[in-house]
């Protein structure tokens, strides 16, 4: 009976009903409900004539809508009092097409995997063409793909190292084996700051030649700047680039390195031949000309080797015993350093030659030598000088 009824409904309705299959717009439906094969709106869930909340079939497109552009779709679950969004896509015109509450998992949907797998193709702001793709490049790497380098950045999901136009990358960050710059850290008007690579060289520079490249570390947020390359080509050591003329010097490890002054030799010499005469009784002294009362100034504490030696070039008279003297002498007159040969004849020879030395740290300041010749004994001595010469070296601290 209830069959009956049904089929009486479908007749008068003009819904056709075969077999408990329904068609809506043809005779012979071949499921549960089938509308004609036809194009156009199907169903409208809400609104009776014009824009309605619906679906609608085009030539192979099925088509979900809602009646205006301020009206979404949203899919999820629950009732429609009681519903539980899970994505929306937005109608109006914006950046935002759509709202998705949790991840989206993309399968590869092509069965060629050589060019690549699952991911997004995006067009230019102005949809005329395809811009580039983001995903996987392969069973290995992911990545974005377009311009003339193809895959220009990697990550290798495997290793987790990231390729910046190497799509093998063997450290952390790799780059391809080709030269020229590699990392622009700030893109100035006339040039770059950054790093490079040039025929076995590694290039750091700066921007413009009024720039330095510096090293240092960082403490929270301040920078603290230890060596310099100045534009120049100074070098700079904590911010110091010494004098014209000094040294770098290492101070050890616990220490930072400082500019020093160089090394450096005062010479004095004396070729006149004269006889030094040492005539008197108790112990006499005479000066060395050309070596003695020399003077010189120290710009910081220094180390200092001091060697005077003299020599006669004729016969000495009457025996007599005596050495070579050699100090230096501050600004008061006052005995820093001092030195002296050992005790010797100075007569019975006819050539002979007498030499002393010394060695002393002493501080800045103003200094004069004193090299002398001293007889110890009462005997009165005639010493012909040939020849006097005398060396300083100076080795600032």
């Amino acid at each position: 009976m209830k069959k009956i009824f049904a089929f009486i409904i479908c007749l008068s309705s003009g819904i056709a009903c075969i077999a408990q299959n329904v068609g809506i717009g043809t005779t012979a439906p071949g499921f549960p409900l089938n509308f004609a094969n036809t194009t156009g709106d199907k169903i409208s869930l809400y609104g009776n004539t014009g824009n309605h909340f619906g679906f609608g079939i085009q030539s192979s497109l099925l088509q979900i809508h809602t009646d205006a552009a301020i009206s979404n779709i949203a899919f999820g679950y629950g009732a429609s009092n009681n519903f539980t969004e899970r994505m929306r896509i937005l109608n109006s015109l914006g950046y935002d097409g759509m709202i998705l509450n949790g991840r989206l998992v993309l399968k590869n949907g092509s069965s060629d995997l050589v060019g690549g797998g699952a991911g997004v193709w995006l067009y230019k702001p102005d949809n005329s063409a395809l811009l580039g793709f983001m995903g996987a490049q392969n069973g290995q790497n992911i990545g974005f793909y377009g311009g003339p380098a193809g895959w220009g950045f990697t990550y290798d999901a495997v290793t987790s190292r990231v390729g910046i136009g190497n799509n093998n990358p063997n450290a952390p960050l790799a780059f391809p084996p080709s030269l020229g710059k590699k990392i622009t850290l700030y893109p100035g008007a006339t040039g770059d700051v950054g790093f490079g690579v040039a025929g076995n060289r590694l290039q750091i520079y700066s921007d413009n030649p009024n720039a330095d490249v510096a090293i240092g570390y960082d403490a929270a947020g301040t920078f603290n700047e230890r060596f310099a390359v100045k534009p120049t080509g100074a070098i700079a050591v904590n911010g110091n680039t010494g004098t014209s003329g000094q040294l770098l010097q290492s101070n050890g490890n616990g220490s930072a390195a400082t500019w020093v002054n160089k090394p450096y030799v005062l010479s004095y010499a004396y070729s006149l031949s004269t006889s030094t005469y040492l005539t008197g009784a108790g112990v006499l002294s005479a000066p060395i000309q050309g070596l003695d009362n020399q003077t010189f100034t120290l710009q910081q504490p220094s180390s200092i080797v001091f060697m005077a030696n003299l020599n006669s070039t004729g016969d000495v008279y009457t025996a007599s015993y005596g050495y070579l003297s050699i100090k230096i002498l501050n600004n008061l007159n006052q005995v820093v350093a001092s030195g002296s040969t050992w005790g010797q004849a100075l007569a019975d020879f006819r050539h002979i030659t007498i030499t002393a030395f010394l060695s002393a740290n002493i501080p800045a300041g103003f200094y004069r030598t004193q090299v002398l010749l001293v007889r110890n004994t009462d005997s009165d001595g005639n010493f012909t000088i040939g020849g006097a010469a005398a060396v300083l070296q100076i080795f600032p601290n």
